[in-house]
């Protein structure tokens, strides 16, 4: 019955934006907007969406607040974003979760309930230990899996989040199962590398950057990373293409409204969002994070959105999910 209310209500007030649409488009933004991420401080949505939020001030001329919304695996923040007035005042950073077959079926939130603004990063993900774990390489990482399925824990976001499918489809490609090595839920990348470092857990699967710190700091290291070939920031570390594992896995972060925005709203924070990533500072700032910029707009987003909800499907069909 809730479901229906928000969706009555969320009718209610496209229709009327619609109606208000030129009045509304020629004042907008005129307050401030809040832009929430859905996972915790630390991890790369919330570093991409506090060096973004200075910038879209300046190009927006209006104050734009970063809120993080973390619980629930992601759905709190999610949710906040759909259920949002659809005015452009609130809008967020959504991640490759709500393309995720077993997320969306648990959460109820999926991609059709956004308005795509602008997609942002791109983030291989990499397998990521302690600087002192008896693992040199990621074939040693492979052969102690192998010979002691269960033994250890791994760890990077949500039970059925991005990261958790970046370890299914790493163990699938063993020819292990997903028991081999058990997954530890986690609110964010950035808590679970204090979990790994903390040592609650073995393994962590993340994006790139988001252990750059720790592996410069020496309290990580990076076995491999799931990219097509190495990359330029850590030339020395193998793809896990390079051990014989065909694996490559990347999530996303993308800027979107609640569906039924107005169309020349989202006009407006799309030209924004596209200055935005070319801003020097920000370009500057993500290079340091060993974030990778990958802009599209809102037309083209759509259409990535779509491509990879089609993708991650069949990927669930190969791997057998059942949840």
């Amino acid at each position: 019955m809730n479901d229906r209310r928000n969706f009555i209500r969320k009718v209610g007030l496209g229709a009327a934006a619609l109606l208000l649409g030129p009045a509304l488009a020629q004042r907008y933004p005129s307050r401030p907007i809040t832009l929430i991420v859905p996972w915790s401080p630390g991890g790369s949505t919330d570093l991409t969406a506090r060096a973004l939020a200075p910038v879209l001030e300046k190009i927006l001329k209006a104050p734009v607040q970063v809120v993080n919304r973390t619980g629930g695996a992601g759905a709190i923040g999610h949710g906040a974003i759909a259920q949002a007035r659809p005015d452009g005042y609130t809008v967020g950073i959504i991640t490759l979760e709500v393309v995720l077959p077993p997320w969306v079926a648990q959460t109820k939130i999926n991609a059709d309930m956004f308005a795509p603004i602008s997609l942002l990063v791109l983030n291989p993900v990499a397998v990521v230990v302690r600087q002192d774990a008896p693992w040199k390489t990621i074939q040693e990482l492979i052969a102690d899996l192998k010979q002691n399925p269960g033994k250890y824990k791994a760890s990077g976001t949500a039970k059925w989040g991005s990261y958790d499918f970046a370890r299914l489809g790493f163990l699938w490609k063993l020819g292990l199962k997903d028991e081999a090595l058990p997954w530890v839920p986690a609110q964010g990348a950035a808590a679970a590398l204090q979990e790994l470092i903390a040592g609650g857990v073995n393994v962590a699967f993340v994006a790139i950057g988001e252990a750059a710190n720790l592996v410069r700091s020496g309290q990580a290291r990076y076995l491999a990373f799931m990219t097509d070939s190495r990359f330029s920031t850590f030339p020395e570390i193998p793809t896990l293409k390079e051990v014989g594992v065909d694996w490559t896995f990347a999530s996303f972060l993308m800027a979107a409204a609640p569906k039924f925005t107005l169309p020349s709203v989202i006009d407006v924070l799309d030209k924004a969002f596209a200055q935005a990533v070319q801003d020097p500072d920000f370009v500057r700032f993500m290079q340091n994070a060993n974030l990778v910029i990958r802009h599209l707009d809102r037309k083209a987003s759509l259409a990535f959105l779509q491509e990879r909800k089609e993708a991650m499907n069949r990927i669930v069909q190969e791997l057998g999910l059942k949840f």
